[in-house]
């Protein structure tokens, strides 16, 4: 994926901006490709989440509000629905490209959606099933990580996600 100087070029860009997201990003992709291999999906769809796992918060680069080490729900409603605009952002910043896939365009998208429709920024019930295997890694990492969340200890974002499961 990093053969691509598109791609690269959205990576530098993320690290410029912040090394935490650069380094989430990173951890998105290897935990996302690895599930993706795991669940033995084809070498195209393998591509795609990896691509968009390694650009899905993309849009945070354009956000003026402070979201680190802070659960979402914390923040005021201005700053909330702000928050929330992100991965419309990042959808934004690569829709007219032709070297991203629209499988990965929508995973930027869709990646903080959720199947019971309380996710963002859409409140999408049907979402991509590659969108949903990057929004489960993201929602693991953003725990451990405390991006708009408080952080957790890794135990307390595998009981989580095995309490949210599905």
């Amino acid at each position: 994926i990093l053969e691509e100087d598109a791609v690269v070029e959205k990576v530098y860009d993320i690290k410029e901006r912040s090394a935490d997201i650069y380094e989430h990003s990173l951890t998105i992709c290897t935990i996302a490709t690895l599930v993706a291999l795991k669940l033995g999906l084809a070498q195209k769809d393998v591509y795609d989440i990896s691509v968009s796992s390694l650009l899905h918060d993309l849009g945070l680069r354009y956000m003026t509000i402070s979201y680190q080490n802070q659960n979402i729900d914390s923040l005021s409603h201005v700053e909330q629905s702000e928050y929330m605009k992100h991965p419309v952002y990042g959808y934004s910043a690569v829709k007219t490209e032709n070297w991203i896939s629209s499988t990965g365009k929508s995973i930027i998208l869709f990646h903080h959606e959720r199947i019971d429709g309380s996710g963002y920024p859409l409140k999408a019930k049907e979402i991509p099933y590659e969108a949903a295997i990057v929004g489960v890694c993201d929602a693991f990492d953003e725990m451990i990580c405390g991006i708009g969340y408080r952080r957790e200890k890794v135990y307390q974002a595998v009981e989580y996600l095995k309490a949210y499961r599905g």
